[in-house]
């Protein structure tokens, strides 16, 4: 899977433009499809994102904490841009 992700501003979680997916977006479903899909996938993103630096939970926004979310998004940014194998992205954030 090749993936096209700039890196994550904080603008991001604070404003939307119709039409345009957010990086960050790509990169949970980037997570998400790595993970297995469905629940699986769910929770392979919840985790490694929580080993990123996000602290807060599904339940807080990311623009309630743009700054640690853009920081934990752009660790995984770096991440995936090397390898999208589960294992490895695991092996990076332990």
């Amino acid at each position: 899977m090749q993936l096209d992700i700039s890196e994550i501003n904080r603008d991001e979680f604070l404003t939307f433009k119709a039409g345009v997916k957010p990086n960050y977006v790509k990169i949970e479903e980037a997570l998400i499809e790595i993970g297995g899909r469905g629940i699986d996938g769910a929770k392979f993103k919840k985790d490694v994102l929580e080993k990123a630096g996000w602290k807060y939970g599904k339940l807080i926004s990311y623009g309630a904490h743009p700054d640690v979310a853009a920081d934990a998004f752009n660790k995984l940014r770096e991440v995936l841009l090397d390898t999208q194998d589960k294992d490895e992205i695991i092996e990076r954030f332990h």
